[in-house]
């Protein structure tokens, strides 16, 4: 689904991406671990398009022909710390606008579909400046998903939420991949990342270090393995 090659980038004067490599297959799950500062939000706003690259190049393959092109934005739906909306417009206007953009079809049924699945149906029209941290994260689900793309982007989904909006993003990451989308997300939870990750990264010192797939190891050698890379 997701091809990333050679991506470099440098803020300042650290280079905070080395040349990494990155795959994500449809119907798959990659949770990309890292401590504070590591690089995880650069890195998911290069692959959001928000961000370039200094060097590198993105691809994702085409479900009609199947064959790699330059990474659209349409084909994204992005989760992420910023709300990437006008707070002073409800989330029905929000979506509105964007179901616009994307030529999403019957847009209506679509938009209060998706407030209704994120439980927002009865704030549809109340100003996002108003929600919590909680209620903005179950917004930019909804924005993510309006369009339908086939690669999902979560930056750090769990961070700040209680137990039961962390089930919720927990359950809709496996739901969505039941419909075969790629699924990329970034935490330091580690306990999150593996109940949802297919296979398992560390973001270090600029490059991806694999630490296994769910199939090969327990939550007890992730955490083991992660702590060693963050040491080394």
């Amino acid at each position: 689904m997701l091809q990333a090659l050679s991506i470099t980038k440098q803020l300042g004067h650290h280079r905070v991406l080395q040349g990494l490599d990155l795959f994500v297959d449809a119907g798959e799950t990659v949770v990309i671990f890292g401590a504070n500062g590591a690089g995880k939000t650069t890195l998911i706003r290069i692959l959001s398009t928000l961000l370039r690259p200094d060097q590198g190049e993105i691809y994702v393959r085409d479900h009609k022909d199947q064959r790699p092109r330059a990474l659209p934005r349409d084909h994204i739906g992005l989760i992420s710390h910023e709300p990437l909306a006008y707070l002073s417009w409800t989330p029905y206007q929000n979506l509105r606008f964007l179901a616009h953009m994307y030529r999403v079809s019957d847009p209506e049924s679509r938009i209060l579909h998706l407030l209704d699945y994120v439980g927002l149906l009865i704030y549809a029209h109340e100003p996002l400046q108003h929600f919590s941290r909680g209620m903005t994260q179950r917004f930019m689900i909804a924005r993510a998903l309006i369009h339908n793309p086939p690669l999902l982007l979560f930056d750090e989904p769990f961070s700040g939420l209680d137990i039961r909006a962390q089930e919720f993003v927990t359950q809709l990451i496996k739901d969505e991949k039941q419909m075969q989308k790629g699924i990329l997300l970034t935490t330091h939870v580690t306990a999150l990342g593996y109940a949802v990750g297919d296979r398992y990264l560390v973001l270090t010192d600029g490059r991806l270090e694999s630490l296994g797939c769910s199939g090969e190891l327990s939550l007890e050698a992730l955490q083991k393995g992660y702590q060693e890379l963050l040491e080394s």
